[in-house]
């Protein structure tokens, strides 16, 4: 081999090295552009979800709470005014009411009927009573009524002393060492050794569990009243009243309703301040709700206070249970031994609400949602049996396509996919109410029983103790279920205060039926 050739080839391994080094340099390039692509794609996802979040937590603070959904603009409400909603033309011709309709008579007697009356009667006396002509008195020709006005008497405390008497008998047997002594008895106070009364603790739980009104709050108001009473002792008061009067009952009410063949279940969180299981007071407790279905005739309305979300709690709640239970999505609720779980369509159809509205397939979702509560309200007034005939020839159809639909859509990520897998692994339950036309098809029931705790919740904030907690749950028990009932609150409570004490229950427990909220005698007088 000669000189050039060599240095041909050596040249040529020169080159074939830089064609290498680039080609190396450009997959590396190309490596680099694609991690790169790959980030501003995940970038573009994680950008697209925070908007989300973003457009979500913004209609949460700023936009409606109300679930319905809006109306076509160019449709008519029932309510509305017509007038305003169709805005006349410049060519139309208008026409100016010049005269005064008189007012409907009626709204102010309707609203006062029930009120009593003190009537002021304006008279004219002396010389204001004499004419100016003749000067002679004026005589009567007539009256009416000018004015209507309602007046407030404030609440006025007062206090009541029970006095015994005694009586001795004068016979004059000399074989008697004493003579015979009787004195009178006392009815028991619902608290032995306090100033507080019933209509005082019906006053104080209705103003607390009724009116949201928490204990630091009643404190000012007792005493302007003319009562110093401080705020923790109003709390003893409840806590006290509750164990002792008010849980026999709230035990009673227990086991009545896992004698039901279909229920409702909700938790909501709540703070406890002292919690007995070591962990701090920031950890969440939790307010269980289990209540009877709407057409029973006698609703119960059941809370209670426990440190956990566990699912042991439900097992212990509803032992002894046979049927069905209206519940959201919780894991909880799934597998309880001899339960039928019902799915809530107002949950599903939810999550497909808090979806962006750039998603039309969102909006798609909720329409099918919006046609089986449409249906469901026009089955309302039949019965059970007609009920579930029409829902499995008009609803379950439309159920059939609503998971035609989502199955369609292609998703990664987003509350969009949120919604579709919750719509999904919820099926089964979901489609539950057709088999039974006694089932609801959403869990509304439970939620707005559990307001009256949230409202509550929003006002007095926590409970110091696990018994204070258990307390509130035994009041709202009570309280929601005489209102379910139809009674008044305060009458309730305070015969409840006034004759469980005075009452030999524990001795003969078949007598709690007689304060049960539907016995008769609770029916005449609390009603």
């Amino acid at each position: 081999m000669n000189t050039f050739e060599s240095k041909l080839i050596e040249e040529n391994q020169k080159l074939l090295k830089k064609l290498d080094q680039q080609a190396q340099l450009l997959a590396q390039k190309e490596e680099k552009i694609n991690k790169l692509q790959l980030k501003m794609m995940e970038q573009t996802d994680k950008i697209d979800t925070l908007i989300e979040q973003v457009e979500f937590l913004s209609k949460k603070l700023f936009g409606s709470s109300s679930e319905k959904t809006k109306v076509d603009p160019g449709q008519l409400t029932l309510f509305g005014d017509p007038v305003l909603e169709e805005p006349l033309t410049k060519d139309e011709p208008t026409e100016e009411i010049t005269y005064r309709r008189r007012k409907t008579s009626g709204r102010k007697a309707e609203l006062t009927k029930d009120l009593p009356i003190e009537e002021v009667h304006c008279e004219l006396h002396g010389e204001d009573c004499t004419c100016d002509h003749c000067g002679q008195a004026m005589k009567p020709m007539g009256k009416k009524v000018v004015r209507e006005e309602v007046c407030f008497v404030p609440a006025r405390l007062y206090k009541k002393v029970y006095i015994s008497h005694a009586y001795e008998c004068d016979c004059h047997d000399p074989n008697l060492e004493a003579k015979s002594i009787r004195c009178a008895e006392v009815p028991k106070g619902p608290i032995q050794r306090s100033l507080a009364g019933p209509t005082t603790l019906a006053w104080l739980f209705h103003q607390k569990f009724e009116l949201g009104l928490p204990t630091y709050r009643q404190e000012k108001e007792w005493s302007s009243y003319g009562l110093e009473v401080s705020r923790k002792t109003l709390s003893n008061w409840i806590i006290r009243a509750s164990f002792d009067w008010l849980e026999p009952l709230y035990k009673l009410f227990l086991d009545k309703l896992r004698q039901q063949e279909v229920l409702h279940a909700d938790e909501t969180y709540y703070q406890i301040l002292n919690r007995s299981d070591g962990k701090p007071a920031t950890s969440e407790a939790r307010i269980w709700l289990i209540r009877t279905i709407k057409d029973v005739s006698h609703p119960i309305v059941f809370y209670h206070a426990d440190l956990t979300r566990a699912k042991s709690v439900i097992l212990e709640l509803l032992r002894s249970f046979k049927g069905w239970l209206h519940c959201d999505g919780y894991i909880a609720y799934k597998d309880l031994p001899n339960v039928t779980t019902v799915g809530c369509w107002a949950h599903a159809r939810r999550k497909f609400q808090e979806v962006s509205t750039e998603h039309g397939k969102a909006k798609q979702a909720v329409h099918f949602c919006n046609q089986i509560f449409r249906l469901e309200r026009e089955l309302i007034h039949l019965s059970p049996e007609e009920r579930q005939i029409q829902r499995e020839s008009k609803i379950r159809p439309i159920i059939e396509s609503f998971y035609q639909f989502i199955e369609g859509i292609r998703t990664v990520k987003g509350k969009l996919q949120t919604a579709i897998v919750y719509a999904q692994n919820q099926r089964r339950a979901l489609t539950e109410f057709l088999s039974n036309g006694r089932l609801e098809i959403s869990n509304n029931l439970a939620e707005q029983a559990i307001r009256p705790v949230v409202v509550g919740r929003k006002n007095y904030l926590f409970s110091t103790s696990v018994k204070g907690a258990q307390a509130n749950a035994m009041a709202y028990t009570l309280i929601e279920t005489a209102k379910a009932n139809g009674l008044n609150v305060y009458r309730y409570l305070t015969y409840l205060f006034e004759k469980l004490p005075n009452c030999e229950f524990l001795v003969n427990p078949q007598l709690l039926g007689d304060f049960l909220p539907w016995s008769k005698i609770i029916q005449e007088n609390c009603k």
